[in-house]
């Protein structure tokens, strides 16, 4: 059995889907490697994104876990204990600053510095805050209304009132924003998550200067550039003035999670008993950790390493030559910029050379290694790199192995590209055969296929009866109302019994977790006929139309919309069998990137060439609550004439239905000459007679 499989399985059915998992799971690591469930050996140059600064498993990191949970690892914070007290001051004596707040991650020290600068604002009359566009400072709600990014802050509307953004600079634009209402800025040294892009000492120094003249404070966060990262203890060290409140995290902890926001004069005072608390900011198992991650660097001297191992690999990646043309940063905290938007693709091919490294735009490869790491890990990571950018072949966009024997169908990568070759070339045979043969094809003659049905469909009931029929099965239909599976039915005991009665299930259910479980349970073969996150069955009856109308040629396929179950599943069929895909739309819709998946909120960019043009409706299952929010965003994406028009001239058109006509795509569209919205009804039942008969193990 697949423990990856396994792994991504249950990450899927039950975990809230906020992060594009990338295709492996860590089982263990050790220093600057890390070791998968399959066992694979990666270079880990990701570090958690700048946190374990000391690397995987390190023996004086495990020993103060050890150390301090034995003794005392959490009381409230209305008791004291040594580690915060003592951590307190170690920071305050190595940046200069004068007093901490503790929490448990970046975005809640962010939180912190913005709360203290909106109550020294609202005694003063100054209520704007100014921030950077490129800046990242976290998820919550105050540290997300200075993050710069759109997607992160738009789908939660209205955050902190008085933010305003300047260009990333822009003295003179910096110059102009600051006046007498100005609160306080917020700003990174090094935007990571834009790029790996620097601030100048002299764009820094004038934020400082005109700070102090507005009476505004500065809020520096070094969440990933502080702790040695960029080779002194905060970046700021290397500029020649202190702020005024200063954020950190990652590696603060070395993987525990720990933030903490320092503050100095003014800004020390500002809060008062009371005012601000957390539960786990500050408790002894996490500051009794850091306290040994700090002296750690120290007596190992990796703050010092950092310089001379980024210098080397600063050099050695600048060798490589085209498709990399620069290389930004500051010690270990790189930013390698690709002539070509190919920095995602590039993340997915060095997993297969055992590289883990991430791209925080198309362009751009974050490289963030642990501090330990040695010249020598340095040069292996640049030649596995080299290879990945070398490299034509495609890479592995999934955790599940290609199965050896068709059993379940649960989403579009159970079947392997010869599989799914097969089964498309078996349902041309089987429409080729129903319109000229005299007599039908029975070849499951005496079987019995459970259809469990949860959500009402018509083409999946009549396409699969029919197909079930046709084939010289028995087609048994049941309902919520039959069965409500895991409800009145316990879903095991629905998928044992069922499994002794018929040959195969096919299950049309609310949710995908629910058709794993099924599946686990039964001993029969079990096809997904939809569910909240895969249509593998449809996938297959749009690929046979595109193949109908196309012949052999790889078209590209534009799908328009919201990146739900339809799109996901047709996608990973299309880059299997080599077909260009494109999801157009708002950037929060799409898909979880691929290698040669391209997703874009231009129309003109998504659709140019495109021979499919596919859509679905806006609000997909269990996306009802968002309707109103739906129906404004996806307005611009409605498929009419004009949007017709930016495809190559014989495009065609596509769509699962049913269709909300006048939302999604207009009349004129889906009832015109282009479209085959027909044909893929039709289709349905030809694509499923063949899944059919492969998982059944007869041949038609």
């Amino acid at each position: 059995m697949n423990t990856n499989v396994n792994l991504f399985e249950l990450d899927s059915s039950y975990t809230i889907a906020t992060y594009a998992r990338l295709p492996l799971a860590i089982e263990r690591g050790s220093g600057c490697e890390v070791w998968d469930t399959e066992g694979r050996r990666y270079l880990d140059f990701l570090a958690g994104i700048a946190v374990c600064c000391l690397g995987h498993a390190h023996p004086r990191f495990v020993s103060a876990i050890n150390r301090q949970a034995s003794t005392v690892a959490h009381v409230s914070n209305f008791l004291l204990t040594a580690p915060p007290a003592r951590l307190a001051e170690r920071l305050c004596r190595l940046s200069g600053m004068e007093r901490v707040f503790f929490t448990s991650c970046g975005g809640t020290a962010n939180e912190t510095a913005l709360k203290i600068a909106k109550k020294r604002g609202k005694s003063l009359g100054k209520a704007e805050i100014l921030a950077l566009e490129g800046g990242f400072h976290g998820r919550t709600a105050g540290a997300l209304s200075v993050t710069y990014n759109p997607k992160y802050r738009e789908p939660f509307g209205d955050l902190v009132p008085g933010v305003r953004f300047l260009p990333r600079g822009d003295v003179e634009a910096l110059r102009g924003a600051f006046s007498e209402s100005t609160a306080a800025i917020i700003l990174e040294p090094i935007q990571g998550e834009a790029g790996v892009i620097p601030l100048s000492t002299d764009y820094l120094r004038e934020v400082r200067a005109l700070c102090d003249r507005h009476g505004a404070l500065l809020i520096l966060d070094e969440i990933q550039t502080g702790i040695g990262r960029t080779g002194t203890w905060f970046n700021f060290q290397q500029h020649g003035f202190l702020p005024d409140l200063l954020t950190l995290a990652k590696g603060l902890g070395g993987g525990m999670p720990i933030g903490a926001c320092l503050a100095r004069g003014e800004a020390a005072e500002i809060l008062s008993l009371g005012e601000h608390g957390t539960t786990f900011g500050g408790s002894a198992l996490m500051c009794g950790v850091a306290l040994e991650v700090l002296q750690t660097l120290e007596d190992e001297r990796l703050i010092e390493n950092a310089v001379a191992v980024g210098d080397v690999l600063r050099q050695r990646l600048l060798g490589l030559g085209d498709p990399v043309v620069e290389v930004r940063g500051s010690g270990l905290m790189l930013g390698v910029r690709l002539s070509r938007s190919i920095a995602k693709e590039t993340v997915l091919r060095a997993l297969d050379h055992g590289l883990i490294v991430n791209a925080p735009d198309e362009f751009t490869l974050r490289l963030v290694p642990p501090l330990i790491v040695t010249q020598e890990q340095a040069g292996e990571a640049v030649e596995r790199l080299r290879a990945a950018l070398e490299e034509r072949q495609p890479v592995r966009t999934s955790p599940r192995a290609e199965p050896a024997k068709l059993h379940d169908v649960l989403a579009m990568e159970d079947l392997s590209a010869d599989q799914a070759a097969e089964v498309l070339a078996l349902a041309r045979s089987l429409k080729s055969r129903s319109k000229g043969a005299p007599e039908p094809v029975r070849p499951v003659v005496g079987r019995t296929v459970a259809l469990v049905f949860e959500k009402a469909s018509l083409r999946t009931r009549v396409t699969f009866e029919a197909a079930i029929r046709d084939l010289g099965g028995h087609p048994v239909y049941l309902t919520r109302n039959d069965i409500d599976m895991g409800k009145r039915e316990a879903i095991k005991d629905v998928a044992s019994n069922l499994s002794r009665w018929c040959s195969a299930l096919v299950a049309r259910l609310f949710w995908h977790r629910h058709l794993l479980e099924l599946a686990h349970y039964s001993d029969a073969p079990v096809i997904n006929a939809l569910t909240e996150l895969e249509h593998p069955c449809q996938a297959l009856a749009d690929m046979l139309t595109i193949q109908e109308n196309f012949g052999s040629e790889k078209v590209k396929i534009a799908y328009v919309g919201d990146g739900n179950n339809v799109a996901r599943s047709l996608s990973k069929l299309a880059l299997q069998l080599g077909y260009e895909f494109a999801v157009v739309g708002p950037e929060n819709f799409w898909l979880e990137p691929a290698p040669g998946l391209l997703q874009t909120a231009s129309l003109e960019e998504g659709l140019a060439g495109a021979k499919a043009v596919y859509t679905d409706v806006w609000i997909s299952m269990g996306d009802e609550h968002e309707q109103e929010h739906r129906l404004k965003v996806f307005e611009a994406y409605q498929v009419d004439q004009r949007v017709m028009s930016m495809a190559s001239r014989d495009a065609i058109f596509l769509h699962c239905l049913p269709a909300r006509r006048g939302f999604e795509v207009v009349d004129e569209v889906i009832d015109g000459p282009q479209s085959r919205v027909v044909d893929q009804a039709e289709n349905r039942l030809y694509a499923q007679k063949a899944l059919l008969s492969k998982v059944l193990g007869v041949e038609a």
